[in-house]
């Protein structure tokens, strides 16, 4: 979310955390909508390089509050949306350092690392430890000297799990009294962005414009799922390269030394630094949308830029071959050719349509329970399931780099298809990326058009996608009813939760 996205979304308490942020106390702040108006106004320095380095530098937090800080924000960055509810971060943060501590403990926690480099830095953290307060200058040295021996900043986290440091004294996890504090000082920083007016629910944001700075300051690349795929770009022999550069034994198929790699922490601008320039130059070639042109470094910094933004999801369904087209309903409704094409989701742009009709039959099949209804023939809706009476709901997929608005050859076609069904079509249904300020009007005139009252409505994939997950939470039904969409007009997500809730 924009920083724009999330101010309607947010109290007088959260709006006034982000404007004491930015504003001296002596400036009059004023109601809500003042208090929106002021961070819009003030925008380009919330984002700015220089506030933001300047308040979250995390050489100046205590050892403990760092730990919790680099936890909370790396919980976010791991979140495809940079946002999740406060409850599922603190578990986020609370499982990744329990994970630290079980891992020191394995016998392989350090199998990759180089013995005496480790015993040298174990030593020297040891002494730095001893009071558990570590200085700045402290900091910057044991920094200095983990670069200089080649510890990666896993094991500098492993060994003060093993020194009984991590994330407190005696291993101790940080509580929830200390997380939420940690949050109400990143909101009074302007770095998170509580959103507790969202329909779903209140969630913790960090805003896009601030995160690109946030990874830098945390060292922050790509989330581990984007960085396997960027291993599957490179042949066997590159990875071995980056292995040899790192320090790491080399034997193994593609596939073990991939997962060496991201087992040692190995970062993907180090994996890059190993290649040639010309190699460089052929993996930006195969990545859509990249220019090979620029430096080395250059060149690195696109493709690290590239695979950060790609969105992989884990399918929950595996068993059946439409859950993968469901998971990525968004982005096949807004035809999104970098993430789709890059991880080998389709072939051709035709698949981009098919993949969007299979997604929402399964959403319609699988997640909403309905049978679908057989459609013969060529000249037909995408999909359809029946109401009680035997009445029939129709949907059509319109996927869309751009805003849906509606196009009279659409509008003839939907006509069509609902003037020629042989049973009634109680609700015709439109699913598109994002609708325009013209399809309200169209959806209108084309119910009229019709003659048969059929209800035409248009909803998002992303709002589609999300009654399928959520519409158990807001009623007691332990069925679905088709009622929720039997409206002409826009189907926002206010509206179906307010529609869930009534119908049931």
């Amino acid at each position: 979310m924009k920083i724009a996205d999330c101010l309607p979304n947010m109290s007088m308490l959260y709006l006034k955390r982000i404007v004491n942020s930015i504003l001296k106390d002596d400036i009059t702040k004023g109601d809500e909508e003042r208090h929106r108006e002021q961070i819009a106004q003030n925008e380009a320095e919330l984002f700015s390089d220089e506030r933001i380095r300047k308040v979250l530098d995390l050489e100046s937090y205590k050892r403990s509050q760092r730990i919790l800080t680099e936890g909370i924000l790396k919980g976010l960055l791991l979140n495809s949306e940079m946002a999740c509810p406060e409850h599922e971060l603190f578990k986020f943060v609370q499982k990744f350092e329990q994970a630290v501590i079980d891992e020191a403990k394995s016998e392989n926690a350090f199998k990759f690392s180089d013995p005496k480099s480790v015993e040298i830095y174990e030593t020297v953290l040891d002494v730095a430890l001893e009071d558990d307060h570590v200085s700045i200058d402290e900091f910057r040295m044991l920094e200095r000297l983990r670069i200089k021996l080649g510890i990666t900043r896993r094991e500098h986290r492993l060994l003060e799990a093993k020194l009984g440091k991590f994330p407190q004294p005696k291993n101790g996890l940080h509580n929830s009294s200390f997380f939420t504090d940690a949050i109400k000082h990143l909101q009074s920083i302007g770095i998170l962005f509580c959103c507790n007016k969202m329909e779903g629910g209140s969630i913790l944001v960090l805003p896009e414009e601030i995160a690109p700075i946030v990874k830098s300051i945390l060292g922050f690349e790509m989330k581990p799922e984007s960085q396997k795929l960027m291993h599957e770009t490179l042949s066997t022999d590159q990875l071995r390269s980056a292995l040899k550069y790192m320090n790491l034994p080399l034997s193994g198929s593609k596939a073990e030394r991939s997962e060496r790699l991201l087992m040692t922490g190995v970062k993907p601008s180090e994996i890059l630094s190993s290649l040639r320039n010309e190699e460089l130059t052929e993996i930006c070639k195969k990545l859509k949308g990249v220019g090979v042109s620029g430096t080395k470094s250059e060149k690195i910094d696109k493709i690290i830029q590239y695979y950060d933004n790609l969105t992989v999801k884990k399918i929950k369904n595996a068993e059946d071959p439409r859950a993968i087209w469901y998971e990525y309903l968004v982005e096949l409704a807004h035809r999104d050719n970098q993430n789709l094409y890059s991880q080998n989701l389709i072939r051709h742009d035709r698949e981009m349509e098919t993949g969007f009709e299979k997604g929402t039959r399964y959403l319609f099949e699988k997640k909403l329970g309905f049978s679908l209804i057989e459609m013969p023939g060529n000249e037909h809706a995408d999909g359809g399931v029946s109401f009680p009476n035997g009445e029939i709901l129709l949907w059509d997929n319109k996927g869309k780099e751009s805003v849906y608005e509606f196009p009279k050859a659409h509008f003839d076609q939907f006509k069509k298809y609902i003037r020629e069904s042989v049973k009634r079509i109680n609700v015709f249904l439109i699913v598109v990326p994002q609708i325009g300020s013209s399809a309200k009007i169209a959806a209108i005139k084309l119910k009229n058009a019709c003659e048969t009252d059929t209800d035409v409505a248009l909803v998002t994939a992303e709002d589609l996608k999300w009654v399928a997950e959520n519409w158990q939470q807001y009623t007691k039904s332990e069925k679905f009813s088709l009622q929720v969409f039997n409206m002409t007009g826009i189907l926002d997500r206010r509206t179906l939760k307010e529609r869930i809730e009534v119908i049931g």
